[in-house]
């Protein structure tokens, strides 16, 4: 059989229609999740996690963030360690929700708390750490690289 344009015009056409079923195959198949379920009602109170990171900037200095191979250690400012804090950890995984963690921290004596981390994937996080002493709220967010 001879070949000619038409045929190959024809031949164009069916590998685009292939390649198109494919992609749209895959991109059925592609899980996206949101970072928070309720992200709506977080943008509705953002003003207040200006305030709070407004108050952690006013502190003299910030929290230390120590992370290390099975646990991420934080030390709190000097400022506050002799009142009484309490902390909430949330670890963020950007490429799956599934490695999402939130944990309340319990805060030391001496101003430093502790998270066991063995059990969460390696890889990258958002780290958000909302935390008060004294009745005054703070909010710290970095990023962090789990080993």
């Amino acid at each position: 059989m001879k070949l000619n344009w038409g045929h190959g015009v024809i031949m164009v056409m069916a590998a685009f229609i292939a390649i198109m079923v494919q992609f749209m195959y895959r991109a059925y198949h592609n899980q996206e999740s949101l970072v928070a379920e309720d992200y709506y009602a977080r943008e509705l109170r953002y003003q207040e996690q200006i305030d709070k990171l407004a108050n952690a900037a006013a502190l003299d200095g910030k929290v230390q963030v120590d992370v290390r191979p099975g646990q991420i250690v934080f030390l709190f400012p000097e400022q506050v360690r002799d009142q009484a804090i309490s902390a909430e950890l949330f670890l963020m995984r950007p490429s799956d929700a599934r490695g999402d963690h939130q944990v309340r921290m319990a805060v030391g004596e001496d101003g430093s708390a502790a998270v066991d981390t063995r059990e969460l994937f390696r890889g990258a996080y958002h780290l958000r750490l909302e935390w008060s002493a004294a009745g005054t709220e703070y909010l710290l967010e970095d990023r962090i690289h789990l080993p």
